[in-house]
């Protein structure tokens, strides 16, 4: 979903060629990268322990290869 909507806010920012609108997906981004995620990230640990660090080093973040 983040994916989508980063997405989504970008080519807002390319259609209208609005600084505005680029500066809303780069707060968003950030938003999402420092605090969202890593909140997220915690609490599935917390909840799944060793079986969720398994996935995350199998599954990529966001796009492409994964780690392992």
């Amino acid at each position: 979903m983040y994916v989508a909507e980063l997405a989504s806010w970008l080519g807002w920012a390319m259609f209208f060629g609005s600084l505005a609108v680029f500066l809303g997906y780069i707060s968003l981004l950030l938003v999402v990268n420092l605090v969202l995620v890593p909140r997220e990230e915690r609490t599935l640990e917390a909840a799944f322990g060793q079986a969720y660090l398994m996935y995350k080093k199998r599954v990529p973040r966001w796009l492409g290869q994964a780690n392992a």
